[in-house]
This record gives C-alpha cells, sequence and structure tokens, in this order.
C-alpha cells in the first residue's frame, strides 16, 4: 500500500489540511497515522473508508486502483 500514503500526503496538501487535524477529527493518534503514511504499518479497511470521506476521494484512488 506504498501509494496509499503518498496519497493521502498529496491530497492533505492539496486541500490545504493538516495531518494533526485529521488525526484529530478521526480519532486516530499521531503516531499511528504516521505509521500509515510512511507504509510502516496498514491502516485498516475501515479507516481507509473514513480517511477518504475526510479527504472527499475516494478509497479505490487512495489505494491506486484510480487516478
Amino acid at each position: 500500500m506504498e501509494i496509499f500514503g503518498k496519497r493521502v500526503k498529496q491530497e492533505l496538501k492539496i486541500q490545504g489540511k493538516m495531518q494533526k487535524t485529521m488525526c484529530e477529527q478521526l480519532q486516530v493518534s499521531k503516531s499511528t497515522m504516521s505509521e500509515w503514511l510512511s507504509n510502516t504499518n496498514e491502516p485498516p479497511l475501515e479507516m481507509v473508508v473514513e480517511i477518504a470521506k475526510y479527504l472527499g476521494v475516494s478509497t479505490d484512488y487512495l489505494l491506486g486502483l484510480e487516478d
């Protein structure tokens, strides 16, 4: 899921959103989110869905299944 972290970071930057704010909204620790975004660990599927909703993009996009 290497593309996942890259796309989440890209969307945060494009939308002018902060990782810290996303963590607070999704009730995830900053360290856990950092692991997901650096591809050290994979998020549960439910969290992929929540992150996609927060960013207003599809899960397929975040997972690299569509551009």
